[in-house]
């Protein structure tokens, strides 16, 4: 039994591939990075090109038998380092981690965000910096986390100090979010059966937006998250939650067990998503009301990373554009 759940969740994992991001990067030294999937193998590989130059890396750690999900890339420039963030399943638990490669092309060790016996999925990681502080980069990363009873989303805020980890500090979203729930936003809604609900993180300065569903409704609640360090002569931070609230009914659900609803946000507008035999998705237009669902056939011409990037660019034009004729266009393909 514990071999087909494995056996599942690697076949979700992979035809999530479209969904999460930066599986490749372009560092402003012309240097490209790109995770390299190798079925034949379980190691997390990275694809190094420079010029005409071309190497490739096996993250640490992952040339065992445990399965590697969802691995994501992040460039950060002040330190000139790439960070690698990934999630493992093997007979001994579950575990996040992430690893640092500098300058020089060395390999930091592996460390653990979070490590338990359920699993976690729907990972997702970007990195900040706190207003006047370059010496200080945040690692950033949510996850879901399934143990089989409960589906509960989690946060992650890792610290460095020139490139040196200082403190880590994980919490869950729901009372990371400190939102009030009214009685009308906690009716329970039939949401289908999905693997998680939706997840999604976007960079904004300093801080980071973020958006998260949840098993009992189609609503998703977003906020923002900042950072804090616990006091001027610690050098601990932690995050914080603020500036929030829960969006209207979505009504977009997932009736496959083995993939997830997805979020996305671009420009502080939200999208979600479900990939399947169809590509159906949802926007939140400019006054708080959700698109009707729409869907688009999956097939050799219109492919789930090709209307995925189309989605992203509909979300980004919200700001200026009609959302309902770009809707109705990535709908029409």
């Amino acid at each position: 039994m514990k071999h087909h759940r494995f056996a599942s969740l690697m076949i979700a994992a992979a035809l999530a591939l479209p969904a999460f991001g930066a599986t490749s990067l372009l560092t402003p030294d012309g240097v490209r990075y790109a995770i390299e999937p190798n079925p034949e193998t379980p190691q997390v590989e990275i694809a190094r090109a420079e010029g005409q130059q071309r190497a490739r890396l096996v993250v640490p750690s992952t040339q065992d038998v445990a399965f590697e999900y969802d691995a994501q890339l992040a460039y950060d420039t002040a330190t000139s380092s790439l960070f690698v963030v990934w999630s493992r399943e093997g007979y001994a638990g579950s575990e996040v981690r992430y690893a640092r490669l500098n300058e020089r092309g060395e390999w930091s060790s592996p460390r653990l965000i979070t490590a338990g016996a359920g699993a976690y999925r729907g990972l997702q990681f970007v990195l900040t910096h706190p207003a006047g502080d370059e010496d200080v980069t945040l690692l950033h990363a949510a996850w879901w986390s399934l143990n089989g009873v409960s589906t509960q989303a989690e946060y992650a805020l890792f610290a460095f100090e020139n490139g040196r980890f200082i403190s880590g500090d994980v919490q869950d979203l729901e009372s990371l979010s400190a939102i009030q729930y009214d009685v009308e936003a906690s009716e329970y809604e039939d949401t289908g059966t999905p693997l998680h609900p939706a997840l999604a993180l976007e960079r904004n300065g300093d801080s980071v937006d973020v958006v998260f569903g949840s098993t009992t409704s189609t609503r998703v609640t977003r906020f923002n998250v900042g950072a804090r360090k616990v006091g001027p002569n610690v050098r601990i931070w932690k995050p914080v939650g603020r500036t929030g609230n829960r969006t209207q009914r979505a009504l977009l659900t997932s009736t496959d067990p083995n993939q997830p609803v997805y979020g996305l946000i671009r420009k502080g507008n939200i999208a979600l998503y479900t990939i399947s035999e169809d590509f159906r998705f949802t926007v939140l237009r400019n006054d708080g009301s959700w698109s009707p669902v729409r869907e688009v056939r999956i097939d050799e011409d219109n492919t789930a990373e090709d209307l995925l990037r189309e989605l992203q660019r509909t979300v980004e034009e919200l700001e200026g554009g009609d959302p309902v004729s770009s809707e109705e266009a990535l709908a029409s393909r």
